[in-house]
């Protein structure tokens, strides 16, 4: 089995999960490896599915670190019908929406909304939010060699890194951070961008 269709189906076995374990309806929004997988962007080996956030109102994003204990029983039965780890559905990319996500991000992710049974819905991150993820994941001092090489695969463009410069560009970032993002983008060719869009 391909590992687009291994993710598809454990997602399928934790909506089942959920209706027998009495999880409410919940509508996630994905991003990080197995996402990409799923839009065919990646073909690096994961079972990890990172949610984002919630999706309140198909308008809104909330934090989901902790899920619901139903959901949590839910995850934990499915990781052991298919030999994952308890979490390997979990919320840990939450704390991303502490910086918020590119303008724009839910609104795109709807053309990749898949229905997971009668009690899950996913939605996966666009492409080009996925870059601006990517991009900003591998600044990480401990992680960021693991998402730079997700970037390389990826192959972005002008464009994207252009979109994710922009969404980066209004926050209060210290000399070092701008620096290690500016020899990232210069190393994934695009010096000019580096040079005009990012200050020293």
């Amino acid at each position: 089995m391909k590992r687009k269709e291994e993710i598809e189906h454990a997602l399928s076995v934790l909506g089942r999960r959920m209706a027998l374990d009495g999880a409410s309806d919940m509508e996630v929004l994905c991003c990080g490896a197995s996402a990409l997988c799923v839009l065919g962007l990646l073909s690096r080996s994961t079972m990890d599915v990172d949610v984002l956030g919630v999706v309140v109102r198909d308008r809104d994003l909330d934090p989901c670190e902790v899920f619901p204990v139903e959901m949590e029983r839910a995850i934990a039965n499915a990781g052991r019908e298919l030999g994952l780890a308890d979490d390997w559905f979990n919320g840990s990319a939450s704390r991303l929406l502490e910086r918020g996500v590119p303008d724009g991000t839910l609104e795109r992710s709807l053309v990749h909304r898949r229905s997971f049974g009668p009690c899950l819905t996913v939605r996966f991150i666009d492409r080009r939010d996925q870059v601006a993820l990517k991009l900003f994941a591998a600044i990480d001092p401990i992680d960021g060699v693991r998402h730079l090489k997700d970037l390389e695969e990826i192959s972005p463009d002008a464009e994207e890194i252009s979109h994710a410069l922009m969404w980066m560009g209004g926050w209060k970032s210290s000399a070092a951070f701008r620096a290690k993002l500016k020899a990232i983008v210069t190393g994934l060719g695009f010096e000019d961008l580096a040079s005009s869009k990012i200050t020293s």
